[in-house]
């Protein structure tokens, strides 16, 4: 979920993870290459947490390549789809899921435990990809700065009054904001949909490329008092840092659901190893860490290890819950993010 800035697109984190220095070659038949956005390899992430056990347990090697954002993740995926040099890949979400299945990157298989998933968290009954967590994309604000005492519409958010407070992040490159379009798309009617997108253009203090130069860069260090992020982060600044000033808007249209996924990139070096690794992520060890590292929610695992703070935070009833179908994002979301450019002046 939360990410950080990384100085290229695509980095190769060795070492944390238990792997061998570079100038200790790994037997090809030994090593799993996972592709990952970059705060699933933070030195917080949930993969710091988890890996190490992994490779113990299994002797296997995990070389992990990092990338700032999924789209950037996704394009890479696409480039090699004819020699492939991951076996498995984390952080692909409900947006890029039609992408994945139209460029044919991954393989289907049903991990162990996939039986217990709710169903309305799955992206298809093949298992083609396979989530591992859940969040939902909200404002996040400084209550110390601005306050929000009754819930808004997204057409309030838009309105004069909010003029550079602020800070989105890119569609099309940053999930957060591509969930944003979805979100727009799911809660308001065509005609609002159109105004909504041209007055935030002129409410938006900056549209950044990623999650952590929005908010860390950006809205912790006080340029504007509204960011996009994620309903759960006022539970972070709650449990981990003792602070409540960090608050969600309340939104009355409801929520948008981002489902975050992993699968199998078919034609894989490793497949046994890509298996057991998709099967580990959905064990409890896994899933009890997800509330703590990646600030989500886990699709299995044990509501009891969540954080108390989550107890303090805006959580999505059913019927707040938005959605848009998978065959508008299939068919329209091209031309969406077009128009969305334009509004935006990015070329």
């Amino acid at each position: 979920m939360e990410k950080l800035i990384f100085s290229a697109l695509l980095i190769c984190v060795l070492g944390f993870v238990g792997c061998a220095p570079t100038t200790t070659p790994q037997a090809e038949d030994n090593t799993l290459t996972v592709y990952a956005y970059d705060s699933l390899t933070a030195e917080w992430g949930l993969l710091r947490a988890i890996l190490t056990q992994f490779e113990e347990a299994n002797q296997i090697d995990v070389e992990v390549v990092s990338f700032a954002d999924t789209g950037t993740m996704l394009n890479q995926l696409i480039l090699e789809k004819d020699d492939p040099k991951a076996d498995v890949v984390l952080g692909l979400d409900n947006v890029n899921y039609p992408d994945v299945v139209s460029n044919g990157l991954f393989q289907a298989y049903v991990p162990i435990g996939a039986e217990k998933i709710n169903e309305d968290l799955l992206f298809n009954n093949e298992f083609v990809m396979t989530p591992f967590d859940y969040g939902y994309i909200g404002f996040v604000y400084d209550s110390e700065v601005i306050d929000f005492s009754e819930p808004l519409s997204l057409m309030d958010l838009a309105g004069d009054e909010y003029k550079d407070q602020i800070i989105i992040e890119q569609a099309g490159l940053s999930s957060p904001g591509t969930q944003l379009l979805l979100w727009a798309k799911a809660g308001l009617d065509e005609e609002e949909y159109k105004t909504f997108w041209d007055n935030m253009a002129e409410n938006v203090l900056t549209v950044t490329p990623d999650w952590s130069t929005a908010y860390y860069a950006m809205f912790m260090e006080g340029e504007a008092p509204i960011v996009l992020s994620y309903l759960t982060s006022p539970a972070y600044h709650i449990e981990m840092e003792e602070v409540d000033q960090y608050k969600a808007v309340a939104i009355e249209e409801g929520y948008i659901r981002q489902t975050e996924g992993m699968g199998i990139v078919k034609g894989a070096d490793s497949l046994a190893k890509a298996e057991m690794f998709i099967d580990y992520m959905l064990t409890d060890e896994v899933q009890d860490q997800i509330p703590t590292t990646q600030w989500m929610f886990p699709v299995l695992g044990n509501e009891d290890s969540w954080p108390a703070a989550y107890q303090d935070i805006i959580i999505p009833t059913e019927q707040e819950i938005l959605t848009v179908p998978e065959e508008d994002i299939k068919n329209d979301f091209s031309a969406w993010l077009t128009d969305w450019n334009k509004v935006f002046n990015i070329e």
